[in-house]
């Protein structure tokens, strides 16, 4: 897989909506232009199931826009990660900037959800990135450093897993500020060299576990990766 493309669809699209969408480019779905491509769908969390079902023998993947951070018990309004598991997701987002911005979505949140993931065999999706002030103070390493650290040092050191980070640029969104190929070079390197380190400092083979970075700033592909 060269490319990944994950349509975080957010609170956009209505129950009906979702479906009438899946089921009328069901064709499309089914075979994708780009062969070299993952496609993951991360529709609200009552569409989950019949999408699962719709798309379940084709090569698009279904995930979750959030879990719990319990595996279960009196928490109101949430859903498991086993929940999500016995549907058929696959995927699940945590850590995104409205759920650190509006939620207070802590690292021991997201840590706590990965670990439910994990034990699910759904696959995280962490997003991390800087603010504009953050930007602009240079300061976007330490910001992503403190976001990033801790949570890869929790990794299961007894699983090969794959993660994905989603590199979001937080300053770019809704802004018309795009970053250039340099910066997201310098990130895209920063990335792979820190968490190089860390399979090293806990003793992993490169082979644990494979990072896929995903670009989510550029206005080029913002209808196919939408977060």
């Amino acid at each position: 897989m060269k490319y990944l493309y994950v349509a975080n669809w957010k609170m956009n699209l209505s129950f009906d909506e979702s479906i009438n969408f899946c089921t009328n480019n069901n064709n499309v779905l089914q075979q994708p232009s780009n062969s070299a491509a993952k496609i993951i769908i991360c529709p609200s969390f009552i569409a989950l199931a019949p999408l699962a079902t719709l798309l379940k023998n084709s090569p698009i993947a279904i995930g979750a826009q959030n879990c719990s951070e319990y595996a279960s018990g009196a928490y109101t309004g949430e859903v498991s990660a086993l929940s999500l598991a016995e549907i058929g997701v696959t995927h699940c987002i945590v850590g995104h900037s409205e759920r650190r911005m509006y939620y207070d979505e802590t690292t021991e949140k997201i840590i706590n959800k990965i670990k439910l993931l994990y034990a699910n065999n759904i696959i995280p999706i962490i997003c991390i990135g800087e603010t504009h002030k953050d930007f602009l103070s240079n300061q976007t390493f330490t910001t992503l450093t403190q976001q990033l650290d801790p949570i890869l040092k929790t990794l299961p050191k007894d699983r090969q897993k794959h993660i994905i980070i989603a590199y979001e640029p937080v300053w770019s969104i809704g802004t018309g500020l795009i970053p250039t190929q340099e910066q997201l070079t310098k990130v895209f390197t920063w990335i792979y060299y820190i968490y190089n380190c860390l399979i090293i400092q806990l003793n992993f083979f490169m082979a644990v576990a494979l990072i896929k970075i995903i670009l989510q700033s550029s206005k080029k592909y913002r209808q196919s990766m939408v977060f």
